[in-house]
């Protein structure tokens, strides 16, 4: 017997989070397409602990705790979705891409996690990592979803 493949696995930058959260016009309904996709398990996601922090910032700036908690919420339990820490191999993986494609820190750990997951591509809106491909993984422009 034959069984069947896993979903596909995305990893996905933290502005994913944002673009649905937070309504973004443009990018909004795209995200949530893809997080929807992860929730009823048509393809799984991953991204870095960084994203938490990142997707913070701006509420509690806003003093949003309320938008605060649904990221909290998100990330404990959305169904599909894993959140890995920065350790030593990311770190590792992070060095290479940040010395080799002279990518800001934070850019290469969301890629070095990516690349740890097996993910099969990273979603991402951000025009810094156009025609970038690190060890052949590719970047996938979320419009392109």
């Amino acid at each position: 017997m034959i069984s069947p493949a896993a979903p596909v696995l995305y990893a996905i930058d933290s502005m994913v989070f944002v673009y649905h959260f937070e309504g973004n016009e443009q990018f909004g309904p795209a995200a949530g397409r893809l997080l929807r996709s992860a929730e009823e398990g048509q393809c799984r996601l991953v991204c870095s602990v960084l994203s938490l922090l990142e997707v913070l910032v701006a509420p509690k700036r806003r003093g949003q705790e309320d938008l605060c908690r649904v990221y909290r919420e998100m990330f404990e339990s959305f169904p599909h979705l894993s959140m890995l820490p920065v350790d030593t191999g990311i770190a590792e993986i992070a060095s290479d891409l940040r010395a080799t494609h002279n990518l800001k820190t934070p850019d290469a750990i969301h890629l070095a996690t990516a690349l740890q997951a097996g993910a099969a591509a990273f979603v991402s809106q951000d025009g810094r990592l156009k025609g970038i491909q690190p060890q052949g993984l590719r970047v996938l422009p979320l419009s392109q979803l």
